[in-house]
């Protein structure tokens, strides 16, 4: 692969005899947020002082605004360490906090330039250019350090690519750079110690909250090889522009295990390597030969990924069972061909997906599928279709079940708004809907055909519940669908997740993956995830 550097601009090689220049970055309900630890990295390399402010740790569909005392608590870090710039980093759902906390900055330490990045200023700087003196679009790791560097020597910032410019109310918008093609040119992601607050619960502690949790996060590649219309790849294929093997990218094994043999020496309670990548594993027969040699020997942790359904290939993935694989996360999503094709902009993989399901009889992968509830187009027809395949599907398996929300700039989002059938109040960052329902809990309101098909997509997970006795309840569906039925076959659909999910709570804790971290994440019984 050949090497690619960072060329500054000329601002950015103007400086003679760099001043020390602090940055503190800050993320909100994102204690594992990989981004904002690689810009942080690429920062120290370039020469600059970076901390990190974690305020409060995800909990599933838990999230409210941080406390007056929590964003004060952020506010006295950027005090104490006298920051030159402010980063926020934060998805789309999260824009009311990220504005409100902002404001609370500028009122607390004027005068210090702002930067918002992440995938919501990425999917409409428009809408974030007023409220900061920055916003980074996509990828953000060259595009701050030209801006620090510019900030620091005086330099001009209104000409950085990547990076929209507020000054005094006129706005400058540059074009994206081309994407980092070598991802090797990235620095491992920062996991100190030293440079890290982590705010919740009222309590501040300097420390790396990451390290808490039994399993360590990672990305082999950037960009993917799908274009699903409800996901955040449709918004970055808008903003570069890019197509194929330029927007598809990996590092190198060595690189990668790399990060991963600092891990094991610095995070003392990680029992498993999640491999976070939109789909793992598509880079090529020599560079899977070299994973597969040297993963064992120099890494040896058990270890998950994501596959589309294209690479669910039994010769490769025996190969990585014997290195490792225990569990394999894949996208139905919709068992519909046409929800699939004309909603989601995705290539239905009922056929691979089941192919693979009778080969896995044999590997015994623990096996996760992707569902999409709670979608106002899909109608009866295909949720039934998507019924009927998950209980032709051999057992065991689970499901991560996920709400449709509206995320802005997104394939599906922009096609709704287009043709009038979206409400604009429905889109997150100005809905809140995610705080409350982003992976599904049984506890939201739906209707009572939603309810019904959602207890018996629960129901055809679990093995103790027999077949038989789910398909009758399909056939005689329009009689449970009934108002006066329906909360009896949701409700022994809740009794029943409450059973997997006590299961599958043991089984952590017997492999040494139960956390505290983990706990408070998602231990909440009536918010307890449908699985």
């Amino acid at each position: 692969m050949e090497t690619q550097t960072h060329t500054p601009t000329k601002a950015a090689r103007a400086a003679s005899s760099p001043r020390k220049f602090t940055i503190v970055l800050l993320t909100i309900y994102s204690v594992e947020n990989a981004g904002i630890r690689y810009v942080s990295a690429a920062l120290q390399r370039a020469g600059f002082d970076t901390y990190i402010v974690f305020l409060r740790d995800w909990r599933h569909n838990m999230l409210e605004m941080p406390s007056d005392k929590e964003i004060q608590m952020a506010i006295d870090v950027i005090r104490e360490k006298k920051a030159d710039l402010v980063g926020v980093g934060f998805m789309s759902s999260l824009y009311p906090m990220a504005r409100e906390v902002t404001q609370r900055i500028k009122r607390a330490v004027p005068g210090t330039p702002i930067v918002w990045g992440g995938i919501h200023p990425t999917s409409v700087p428009e809408e974030c250019i007023g409220e900061v003196d920055y916003v980074c679009v996509g990828e953000g790791e060259m595009a701050a350090i030209d801006l620090c560097t510019a900030l620091r020597d005086g330099g001009d910032t209104t000409n950085i690519p990547n990076i929209w410019a507020n000054k005094n109310g006129s706005i400058h918008q540059n074009k994206p750079r081309p994407l980092i093609q070598d991802l090797d040119w990235l620095p491992y992601p920062d996991v100190e110690d030293a440079n890290k607050y982590y705010i919740e619960a009222g309590k501040v502690t300097i420390e790396e909250p990451w390290k808490r949790t039994a399993e360590y996060r990672i990305y082999f590649s950037r960009g993917c090889p799908y274009n699903c219309s409800y996901c955040y790849v449709s918004i970055l294929r808008d903003v570069y522009d890019e197509k194929g093997k330029q927007f598809y990218r990996a590092r190198s094994v060595q690189h990668i295990l790399g990060e991963l043999e600092y891990m094991k020496a610095h995070f003392p309670k990680v029992a498993r390597v999640k491999i976070d990548d939109d789909t793992s594993f598509a880079f090529g027969n020599e560079w899977m030969e070299e994973f597969l040699v040297e993963y064992p020997k120099r890494i040896g942790v058990p270890f998950e990924c994501l596959l589309i359904p294209p690479m669910l290939r039994e010769d490769m993935l025996r190969k990585l069972v014997d290195v490792g694989l225990i569990r394999v996360q894949t996208g139905i999503e919709s068992g519909s061909s046409k929800e699939s094709k004309e909603l989601h902009n995705r290539s239905p993989g009922n056929t691979a997906i089941m192919k693979f399901a009778e080969f896995n009889k044999d590997l015994k992968l623990d096996i996760v599928y992707d569902v999409i509830i709670d979608n106002p187009h899909a109608t009866e027809e295909m949720k039934l279709e998507t019924a009927e395949f998950l209980l032709e599907l051999p057992l065991p398996y689970s499901i991560y079940f996920y709400s449709l929300n509206y995320f802005p700039g997104t394939a599906l989002t922009k096609k709704g708004l287009s043709e009038g059938s979206l409400d604009p109040n429905l889109v997150e960052g100005r809905n809140t809907k995610a705080w409350k329902q982003f992976r599904v809990s049984m506890d939201w309101p739906r209707s009572d055909e939603d309810r019904f098909y959602l207890a018996i997509y629960c129901l055809a997970s679990k093995s103790f519940v027999p077949r038989s006795f789910i398909r009758k309840l399909i056939d005689e569906r329009e009689h449970w669908k009934k108002p006066e039925n329906v909360d009896k076959v949701f409700y022994l659909a809740w009794a029943a997740n409450y059973v997997r999910m006590f299961k599958v709570a043991f089984q952590y804790f017997q492999r040494g993956e139960l956390t505290l971290f983990k706990i408070r994440q998602y231990g909440n019984l009536t918010k307890l995830i449908s699985q």
